[in-house]
């Protein structure tokens, strides 16, 4: 099966978060179809193109590749790929990136099936802020573009949602994100009672609520690291953490260490005893999924899919509204010995494992791109 798939950014990019990451897993997983990306040839924000790109498809092992210019990223550029493909199923990524409209329109034009993953989009946690969106929703629907095309779900928020603003009619699949395969097994450092090391590792934008991070440390008491990874995309917040993280106590330094490499999460994650993730909304989160599969343990909100159930030891979710909790777990790996953090470690790659089979997912993406090929015909 021929499956392509136009996204905004894509690798060797390091700045467009976890879509890029859900993209490229997908490939590796479908490896036995044959699986094409457009993209855009630079990184999120930036215009400088990427270097080792050649004009036309580049082989990446997994996919192959067509990376476009700004004003090649457009109907005639996306028509042109489509036309070279001829994809069996179009796989779109996002409801409002710019590439949406053109290619909804291409599809119903040529007759292509379309997926289309809202990534979280209209979960209620992204909808707040609608007064853009919801006439963007109407423009399409009116011009008949969502019509007959089929929605990917990975939570019941997200279902809801779609059937909330697109009606019933569409059809929806669940099919969980495909996490990142690890690739090794991988060392620690020591840990010390009273001393830890913590990491945030994400995009510097509010949805991922490094401020609280940082604030919930306050009360903390030992020896504390706590760096932090990621694009600042929003300057303004930034500078509102900086401001934050100077009030700290001595005890506890923050640094920030810039981005994290293509495929260096895991390994990044790996050299430090808990990720502290208080994020706002997420339809997956790649990141929690890697720290897992390298054996850190996780600290995340409640508005995420991972819940921690039976799992205990590798980490929790652990509700916004609350700060007591946060604190809590925190000191807890403060105060943990190397032999109890061992423990949460091999728990942590245990959850990682119970949640990704990745047979089972196959079969389930296979099966939903089959059938959505069928029904179009």
């Amino acid at each position: 099966m021929k499956i392509l798939i136009i996204t905004g950014g894509f690798f060797p990019g390091v700045k467009c978060g976890g879509p890029p990451v859900s993209v490229n897993n997908f490939c590796t997983l479908m490896q036995d179809d044959e699986c094409y990306i457009v993209a855009k040839n630079h990184d999120m924000g930036e215009t400088e193109p990427y270097k080792d790109v050649k004009p036309g498809w580049n082989d990446r092992g997994n996919c192959s590749v067509k990376y476009l210019s700004d004003s090649e990223y457009c109907y005639k550029g996306f028509a042109e790929a489509m036309n070279e493909v001829a994809p069996d199923v179009l796989y779109l990524q996002s409801l409002f990136a710019d590439c949406i409209v053109p290619c909804l329109m291409l599809a119903k034009k040529n007759n292509i099936p379309v997926l289309l993953a809202p990534r979280g989009e209209l979960c209620p946690g992204a909808m707040k802020k609608k007064y853009k969106k919801l006439p963007y929703i109407s423009f399409l629907r009116a011009l008949g573009l969502v019509r007959n095309i089929s929605f990917q779900y990975t939570s019941q928020d997200e279902l809801e949602g779609i059937r909330k603003y697109f009606g019933k009619d569409n059809r929806c699949y669940f099919l969980t994100n495909v996490p990142s395969m690890p690739s090794e097994n991988y060392s620690h450092p020591e840990k010390k009672p009273g001393e830890a090391k913590l990491v945030f590792i994400s995009r510097i934008v509010p949805k991922k609520n490094l401020r609280k991070a940082i604030d919930i440390l306050t009360g903390i008491q030992g020896k504390l690291t706590f760096d932090i990874y990621g694009p600042i995309e929003d300057h303004d917040y930034w500078d509102e953490c900086l401001c934050a993280a100077k009030e700290l106590p001595s005890s506890i330094k923050v640094s920030y260490k810039g981005t994290v490499g293509q495929g260096e999460a895991a390994k990044t994650f790996a050299n430090y005893d808990c990720f502290v993730f208080p994020t706002m909304s997420e339809n997956y989160g790649h990141v929690i999924a890697e720290s897992l599969s390298a054996g850190c343990p996780v600290l995340v909100s409640d508005q995420t899919p991972w819940d921690f159930n039976g799992h205990v030891d590798a980490g929790a979710a652990i509700p916004l509204v609350l700060e007591e909790p946060w604190v809590k777990a925190i000191q807890q790996i403060i105060d943990d010995s190397e032999e109890t953090l061992r423990q949460k470690r091999v728990a942590a790659v245990s959850y990682f494992k119970e949640s990704s089979d990745f047979s089972h997912l196959r079969t389930r993406y296979s099966n939903c791109l089959f059938h959505i090929k069928e029904t179009a015909r």
